[in-house]
């Protein structure tokens, strides 16, 4: 299991303090609702691309010791099983959309490909992200036919009400986040 949590610190830092940062401690189970602190497990490596800089990171992991699963705790700026930043696909997929100015290429922002591939994902998932948020806020996005505007809307959703914390409050209610293969409960 995966559990977000806000460093409050950026990617470089995370990385330059590696298993020196300041983990937090799980005081109860996500799995079987033990209230016992969880031991920690270990580490494990994993990549934080962002359009300056590629970045080895430690994600550290978390054991119950009454039903023996493990939870990994993830920095809010990444995303479950993507490489780039959260920051860094959200950049790509408002250019693609029209809705930013287009960089000056950052050396490692996703390829031509890698975009289509973001912003189809987004797309698929804007049906999940109006259930979602209909169940939550009671927010109902807009009935129009052109994907782009919908899209569009749904951008400027998730930013005015918090872009880490929406995809951080969808993942624990079970709808993981607007880039995953068929987002949904």
């Amino acid at each position: 299991m995966i559990q977000f949590h806000d460093f409050g610190i950026d990617v470089q830092t995370y990385a330059e303090r590696g298993k020196e940062n300041d983990f937090p401690l799980l005081k109860k189970c996500p799995h079987c609702r033990a209230k016992r602190p969880l031991h920690r497990h270990g580490y494990y490596e994993r990549n934080a691309l962002t359009p300056h800089g590629d970045y080895r990171i430690w994600i550290v992991r978390y054991r119950c010791r009454e039903c023996l699963k493990t939870v990994s705790v993830l920095p809010s700026f990444l995303l479950p099983y993507f490489q780039y930043t959260l920051s860094a696909i959200w950049q790509v997929v408002k250019e693609q959309l029209g809705l930013t100015e287009g960089t000056n290429r950052a050396p490692f922002l996703p390829t031509k490909d890698g975009i289509i591939f973001y912003v189809r994902r987004f797309c698929r998932n804007l049906s999940s992200l109006h259930s979602f948020f209909a169940r939550r806020w009671r927010i109902i996005g807009p009935i129009v036919k052109k994907e782009k505007e919908r899209a569009s809307w749904w951008i400027r959703t998730l930013e005015k009400h918090g872009l880490y914390s929406v995809i951080r409050d969808m993942w624990e209610d079970g709808f993981r986040h607007p880039f995953a293969n068929q987002m949904g409960s």
